[in-house]
């Protein structure tokens, strides 16, 4: 079958033609070029490849004759050397290759022979150490690797500029394939069960990680088991069940070591969840008294608490941490002033919460209760994450409440009763809406957490671990409540389940390992737990088989492949992503090809994009979906074998129309094809950039 490529889209750039990159010669490297143009003082005008560059030549040549140059020097002026007599303009490939490898003085080969043809056809320089090392990895081919892939690879190494070695190869090779990234994970975790070799310790951590690729909604799944199980201790069930129930609860760390059968509610929620904007509210206060000693003290764990406090969107906790580093290093009257000010517009944007309110109330006055009870209505009201039945029952406790008769014993036992109610809502809303939102960006299990005293990062450990233990559990109550909610959750995928699946399986992966340590910000015990770093660690153990450390490697080639194939080439900017997924025991791989380019000021240009999304679904099998992007308008190509997709797809062009026009997009059209059949494609496909036109870009993969 034939896969559609992005060979052949062009980019039409409003700020005219677009210029290619030069050429990166290093010194020693051998080039063909032909003399265009003498000038004074041995310099020439030498066209390479589709390129001309102004050289200095070490001995007089003519003008429309080609060579070989060899570089021997690049500063202050690129110099060349003549390596090879002129070249006949008839002269083929073959004797091309030999008169180089002469030159060169490198054995003729036929892996030479290979590698020397493959480069002089793409016009790309080489070294003789380069074609040395090249020939070398070509004698050393597995069976299961084409020539022509290998010599694929080796192209696109020059081209990156890497260094031609095994793992460079390996990583490239395995990085451009668009599958098999599942059965190489399947492969390792068999290999790491069967290896007495490896410590247990870290055979289990290993599998551990592993385990959660399989459950990419882990946490959402962690969240439903939870208010299911919610709904048990609150349910006439038995108590064997109960107990059993309380116990992983406490096991996960949900739930107080405290909490009993009986006492499980009012241990659960006697702590009641501290303002998230305290802090913030007392850094003001000290800012403005001027008590420099305590604001200095105060700047750094405000700055901490920032990530974990759930009730600032993202855009506000990113102003104030980047105020509140710049007042960190130099803590002067005007960075103070600052930070004071966004703290104040932050508070006002952030919109009380019914949690919040309720907190504030525990404490008010009765002055203050008699303001704060109508924001805590209004709050109850606008939380989309409640039902119109719990909004109804919120509300008329509040109503039935007599602020003028209330004594400090009738308000708390008015709060526990709302958070008693507020909780059940929130744990019903988790299991009808797992992925939902409200305007702050918050869902429902992020609301139950909250009442617990858990950070949104600490909740999504704690819903994760629920579902490992669940798992691992033999109680025939715990695998059927298991099997209920993923059948629940299955019921409920859409777009944004996708993505969370996407982030949590790219995240536990460790994709960005080696980014995330240069990151100082970065939690480098929490970097250390995900898969990648485990298998470095691995491989450098000397203990570890030669069959398990082999899988190893190659799991990491393909995630170094990934980032080595992805990166800028001047305003374009090339992304492969391969994501191994599976939901509720069903496999399906994804590789994303997107190529865009680059505005002047840096930032991707969102009005231009090609995206191929390479499918192995297990009912649909191979589907690639093309998506261009033109101006904004956006046309979808769907590849696929089997026939009545059309009939299909059609309920659903108007959902996605709606999506893109919410968005600034129009669609232009949804097709669907069958493949073509006219030659089988190679196994590898190996994505690269080249400007071959003055008017446009050809994107080639």
């Amino acid at each position: 079958m034939n896969y559609p490529s992005l060979s052949g889209v062009q980019f039409q750039q409003s700020s005219g033609a677009m210029n290619q990159q030069p050429l990166a010669l290093k010194q020693g490297q051998v080039i063909h070029g032909s003399i265009k143009q003498l000038y004074p003082d041995q310099m020439a005008e030498v066209q390479i490849g589709g390129q001309r560059l102004m050289a200095k030549l070490e001995v007089p040549l003519q003008a429309g004759n080609s060579h070989y140059f060899q570089v021997s020097g690049v500063e202050p002026d690129l110099q060349l050397k003549v390596v090879s007599g002129p070249m006949a303009t008839s002269a083929s490939m073959s004797q091309q290759v030999s008169q180089l490898l002469d030159t060169m003085q490198l054995p003729q080969t036929d892996e030479m022979k290979q590698v020397a043809s493959i480069l002089l056809k793409n016009n790309l320089p080489i070294s003789k150490e380069q074609l040395q090392q090249a020939e070398q990895i070509m004698k050393a081919l597995p069976d299961n690797i084409s020539t022509k892939e290998a010599l694929n690879v080796l192209q696109k190494l020059i081209q990156l500029k890497l260094p031609i070695q095994q793992d460079t190869f390996q990583a490239v090779l395995q990085g451009s394939m668009k599958q098999g990234f599942t059965e190489t994970l399947g492969s390792l975790q068999q290999l790491l069960q069967q290896d007495a070799s490896i410590p247990q310790a870290i055979r289990e951590q290993l599998l551990t990680q592993l385990q959660l690729l399989s459950k990419p909604l882990a946490v959402e799944t962690g969240s439903v088991l939870f208010a299911k199980m919610l709904d048990n201790l609150s349910a006439s069930s038995s108590t064997a069940d109960k107990l059993m129930i309380l116990q992983l609860l406490k096991d996960s760390g949900i739930f107080p070591n405290n909490a009993n059968v009986f006492n499980w509610n009012n241990s659960v929620l006697q702590q009641t969840s501290t303002n998230g904007n305290s802090l913030l509210q007392q850094l003001s206060s000290q800012i403005q008294t001027g008590n420099s000693h305590e604001v200095v003290s105060l700047l750094p764990q405000v700055k901490a608490s920032l990530q974990e406090n759930p009730f600032l969107l993202d855009a506000q906790k990113l102003t104030l941490q980047q105020s509140i580093t710049k007042a960190i290093v130099q803590p002067n009257a005007q960075n103070l002033q600052s930070v004071q000010k966004d703290i104040q517009i932050t508070l006002q944007q952030s919109k009380q919460s019914p949690i919040q309110l309720l907190n504030m109330i525990q404490s008010a006055s009765t002055k203050e209760i008699v303001e704060l009870l109508p924001q805590l209505k209004s709050a109850i009201q606008d939380q989309t994450l409640l039902s119109l039945t719990h909004k109804e029952g919120l509300l008329q406790t509040l109503d039935k409440f007599d602020v003028s008769t209330s004594t400090p014993q009738s308000i708390q036992a008015l709060v526990k009763n709302l958070q008693a109610q507020l909780l059940k809502a929130f744990s019903d809303s988790t299991q009808l809406q797992p992925f939902q939102t409200d305007s702050q960006g918050n869902s429902a299990k992020q609301q139950m957490m909250l009442m617990l005293n858990a950070g949104p990062s600490a909740n999504e450990q704690l819903f994760s671990k629920l579902t490992q233990m669940t798992m691992n559990s033999n109680s025939p109550v715990l695998q059927q409540m298991l099997e209920q909610t993923e059948q629940q959750i299955a019921q409920h995928l859409d777009g944004r389940a996708f993505e969370k699946a996407i982030k949590q399986t790219l995240h536990n992966l460790g994709l960005s390992y080696e980014a995330k340590l240069l990151d100082k910000s970065s939690d480098v015990q929490q970097i250390t737990q995900q898969l990648k770093p485990q298998l470095l660690g691995l491989i450098q153990d000397d203990s570890t088989s030669a069959l398990t450390k082999s899988a190893a490697e190659q799991v990491v080639a393909r995630m170094n492949g990934m980032q080595y194939l992805s990166g800028e080439n001047g305003p374009q900017h090339q992304l492969i992503m391969q994501v191994p997924l599976e939901f509720f025991g069903k496999k399906a791989e994804a590789t994303l090809q997107w190529n865009g380019r680059m505005k002047e000021n840096g930032k991707i240009d969102a009005d231009y994009a090609r995206i191929l999304f390479y499918l192995q679904l297990s009912s649909l099998e191979e589907t690639v979906i093309d998506m261009q992007v033109q101006s904004r308008v956006v046309t979808v190509t769907i590849y696929n074998e089997n026939t009545g997709l059309t009939a299909l797809a059609e309920p659903l062009k108007s959902a996605l129309k709606e999506g893109l026009s919410q968005h600034d997009y129009q669609l232009s059209g949804l097709f669907i094809k069958s493949y073509s059949k006219q030659q089988s494609p190679s196994k590898t496909s190996i994505p690269s950039t080249s400007v071959e036109h003055n008017k446009g870009v050809d994107i080639r993969i």
